[in-house]
């Protein structure tokens, strides 16, 4: 099976675990992204500026008690628990954005959720 499986859920396209990860393992690198000059839906603001966009990354749902973590200097996505086979990969949108371009009400379900995510 393959580690990562993209499928459709209540959000519209969502990646998961295609296996069990373990915290502090690597889910996802992304290497080869693409710089655009303004914030998007798809895109992860860097630290130092600009905003990255990587296919895959572009998949991850939103959490307000997320599974993963974005690490710039890793350029990967980090788990920060374990993570089952078939749970969604997610991490928390406002930790890598001081503004989102499209605010949304969420939908994660955890019982830490903000509701609003802006």
């Amino acid at each position: 099976m393959s580690p990562l499986i993209l499928k459709k859920d209540r959000t519209g396209e969502g990646l998961y675990a295609g296996r069990n990860y373990h915290p502090g393992e690597m889910v996802l690198e992304f290497r080869q992204v693409d710089w655009r000059p303004e914030r998007d839906r798809y895109t992860v603001e860097h630290p130092f500026g600009g905003h990255l966009f990587d296919p895959v990354l572009a998949k991850t749902t939103h959490s307000c008690e997320p599974n993963c973590r974005v690490s710039f200097p890793d350029r990967a996505l980090i788990t920060v628990r374990f993570i089952p086979s078939g749970e969604p990969i997610t991490f928390d949108y406002r930790t890598t954005e001081r503004r989102l371009s499209h605010p949304f009400d969420c939908l994660c379900g955890s019982s830490r959720c903000r509701g609003r995510i802006e």
